[in-house]
């Protein structure tokens, strides 16, 4: 599938405009088929520095990641004050010891990679998709509502208003960059349930931390409206994960704990 996509001559789309529709479209579906294997197969775990910064909050933490317990992460710095040491290890102690908070954190995290499959295999067919550029490296395209899309899901109705563009590296077919716009508001029930203004943008970047193995590094939402349900699209947010460095696979969530604490304080007082 993916060699049957590698490569779309420019003249072949220009002459055969229905059949260079059907190839761009397998691209997509072929992108979002390699990012939906990685999540199956890819058992890749890691320490890295998070900085999340929203209205509410400025805050900086350290997330140990594990094979099969999720992650364990310490908030070092937030809204502007270092949380002494002793603070940090309470905290981290309180949800090792916890398995209620440990179940809650695996069922959000476990509703969030549901949510975000059924979304991805909506895009081919949500959008309508072309090619803007493409060199050795990278192909960009662009998309814009299907007005022949019908929304399954409440979550999903948001595509009926997003324009914008994704990024696919073309030898590899991960998702590098998918980012967009809203070009009209969205109601939810009447505008009862809820509204995502006009004007909201999103960008979410992906590096290829090691060879096949890609993360998200930065992702900013800046969506203005209210809404009751799908939080996570509802906010300002801008999200920057940095200084990604190999964890120890199989690790009990003992020993990522146990881990994280041995990372130094971030960021270092001037």
């Amino acid at each position: 599938m993916i060699a049957s996509v590698s490569l779309i001559p420019r003249a072949a789309l220009a002459q055969n405009p229905q059949e260079s529709q059907k190839q761009i479209n397998d691209l997509v579906w072929t992108a979002i088929k390699t990012e939906l294997a990685a999540d199956q197969n890819d058992h890749s775990v890691f320490i890295y520095r998070d900085h999340d910064v929203t209205p509410q909050k400025n805050k900086y933490s350290i997330v140990v990641q594990t094979t099969t317990h999720g992650s364990v992460s310490r908030v070092t710095k937030l809204n502007g004050n270092a949380i002494p040491i002793a603070q940090q290890q309470a905290k981290v102690n309180t949800y090792v010891n916890s398995p209620s908070l440990q179940d809650k954190k695996r069922k959000a995290d476990q509703h969030d990679a549901q949510q975000t499959e059924q979304l991805l295999r909506m895009l081919p067919n949500a959008f309508l998709w072309k090619i803007a550029s493409e060199n050795d490296k990278d192909i960009t395209l662009t998309y814009k509502p299907n007005p022949n899309f019908n929304p399954p899901t409440m979550e999903s109705r948001v595509f009926v208003a997003m324009a914008g563009e994704m990024v696919v590296d073309r030898h590899q077919y991960r998702i590098k960059t998918f980012k967009g716009k809203l070009i009209h508001d969205v109601t939810f029930g009447w505008g009862i349930l809820g509204r995502m203004n006009k004007g909201g943008t999103f960008d979410v970047e992906r590096k290829e931390l090691q060879p096949h193995v890609w993360e998200i590094v930065a992702t900013h939402v800046h969506i203005n409206g209210h809404i009751l349900f799908f939080k996570t699209i509802s906010q300002n947010e801008d999200e920057i994960d940095t200084d990604f460095q190999p964890a120890q696979p199989n690790q009990s969530l003992e020993e990522a704990a146990k881990t994280l604490m041995e990372q130094p304080d971030w960021p270092q007082s001037e």
